[in-house]
């Protein structure tokens, strides 16, 4: 009740500061992934659904299933080899702040090496998810284009495209936009796993370093931090 959460026993910080530390940088990561993923599961779901049972369909589709299917640490760890070591794209891990800050010495910060940086971590985490939301898509798109209001639009002579802007993406969104609020509860408890990967110094990763170094009060208290959120 008074915010105080205990201090950490190999550090002497508190608790309460090593959150407000390192949330910025979970944070980043959920609102960036979020938005990457929606960029992706919204161009297949639509696409899959104007051409159901194509060749097109199905190989969206696969690319679906293989996204649901793996593992947040195989994706990360499969990213950073290919568009980090072996293409040298995209830094393989670390983080960089948002914000720049000359008195400290370093030249990584600002927006530009922050989503540099952020990038294959984006990406991993928005892989993920996009899989889940295009089939998601495809099905309430599907679902949307038999209803009655449909065929009348149709019979009233407008456009495909304007029958699936105005009225069937609309109504096809309604589910979407209620997953992504459970969703992201849920995202913020797996985090850990891409921090982890890419060493992004958020609380996923202090999560880590703490229960290993048997830092009990910085690990649990961080540990119901993210299952709150």
């Amino acid at each position: 009740l008074h915010g105080d959460l205990g201090d950490s026993l190999r550090s002497d910080d508190a608790v309460t500061d090593v959150i407000w530390r390192t949330l910025p940088v979970t944070l980043s990561l959920l609102l960036g992934g979020m938005a990457l993923w929606l960029m992706i599961a919204i161009p297949v779901g639509v696409l899959s659904a104007l051409y159901p049972r194509s060749l097109l369909d199905r190989g969206l589709m696969l690319f679906v299933l293989a996204g649901a299917s793996a593992h947040s640490v195989f994706l990360g760890l499969v990213f950073s080899y290919v568009f980090g070591v072996r293409l040298h794209w995209f830094p393989v891990g670390g983080y960089c702040d948002l914000h720049y800050q000359p008195d400290a010495g370093s030249l990584c910060g600002g927006p530009r090496y922050w989503a540099y940086h952020m990038a294959l971590p984006w990406l991993t985490f928005a892989f993920l998810f996009a899989a889940l939301y295009a089939r998601m898509i495809r099905a309430s798109l599907l679902e949307s284009m038999e209803e009655d209001y449909v065929r009348t639009a149709r019979a009233k002579g407008a456009s495909s495209f304007r029958v699936m802007r105005v009225h069937v993406f609309r109504n096809a969104l309604l589910p979407i936009v209620s997953m992504i609020g459970m969703d992201i509860g849920v995202a913020f408890g797996g985090a850990l796993f891409i921090e982890t990967v890419f060493e992004l110094p958020g609380m996923g990763f202090q999560l880590v370093h703490s229960l290993a170094n048997n830092d009990l009060p910085m690990g649990l208290r961080q540990s119901k931090s993210l299952l709150v959120g």
